[in-house]
């Protein structure tokens, strides 16, 4: 029984605190990145690497360079931490599971999700023909992120969307309630913490509706997880693609 206790008491004292890999991660995506991405901090490091064509062409909307450069710009703020918590995860010898996804969920159901692409990459080429016949706009009704074009259409899907879905769920979801849970039991304390730089990393602040929707968004994804016992992230996951997947159909 004793033996029994102290590997216990050990297990707790070890997730009781935070190691230099998760809180590098935890630092990277909560802090680092929100405050990196409102201040388009990037966008004017890279601009000196950039040809002087591509600089003026950025705010000519015929091109729409803008648009190309804000997507793949944002990659770079995804991917990288991301990284970092599949850095951490693999310095301490935790898998996936243990911020509540399963891959193979996915493997499971890819009949439906390649019927789901396969709808998803139609749209992108019937639907520009649908809107515009052959002219397009220089602007997307939707806004600035909006697609135009079929391949613009077709990167939101693939790129944006699911490149959105699977980090930001992994980061503010999965990573950061899981590890802020070892030094903050009550979970629920997490959730307004992760729902202000979950703001912040869709740019800066520009009305009180947006703030409000990525807010609410933040704490409505963040509360099922809890209640699903942090489990099941691959749902969030999949309705997240499908929010944003929307982009597909915007005229």
């Amino acid at each position: 029984m004793g033996s029994e206790n102290q590997v216990k008491s050990s297990e707790v004292s070890s997730n009781a605190r935070l190691d230099k890999y998760t809180i590098a991660a935890l630092v990277i995506g909560l802090i680092a990145y929100p405050v990196l991405y409102s201040t388009d901090f990037f966008s004017s490091l890279l601009f000196p690497f950039l040809p002087d064509e591509f600089i003026s062409s950025l705010h000519n909307d015929n091109k729409r360079t803008e648009w190309w450069y804000f997507i793949f710009s944002n990659l770079l703020f995804h991917w990288i931490p991301f990284l970092f918590i599949r850095h951490a995860l693999i310095k301490n010898n935790e898998t996936w599971s243990s911020i509540g996804v399963d891959w193979s969920w996915f493997l499971k159901h890819k009949s439906w999700f390649v019927g789901l692409f396969t709808i998803l990459i139609i749209s992108a080429f019937v639907i520009p023909e649908i809107y515009y016949a052959n002219e397009l706009p220089t602007k997307s009704q939707a806004g600035f992120i909006g697609p135009i074009s079929t391949l613009e259409r077709l990167i939101a899907v693939v790129v944006l969307a699911f490149t959105a879905a699977i980090t930001e769920e992994i980061i503010f979801r999965g990573f950061a309630l899981t590890r802020l849970k070892r030094i903050i039991p009550n979970p629920w304390f997490i959730l307004p913490i992760i729902a202000i730089s979950f703001v912040f990393i869709h740019g800066e602040i520009r009305s009180l509706g947006l703030t409000l929707n990525y807010l609410i968004f933040s704490l409505i994804f963040g509360g099922v997880f809890i209640v699903n016992k942090f489990k099941r992230l691959e749902i969030l996951i999949l309705i997240h693609f499908l929010i944003n997947a929307s982009l597909v159909f915007v005229y």
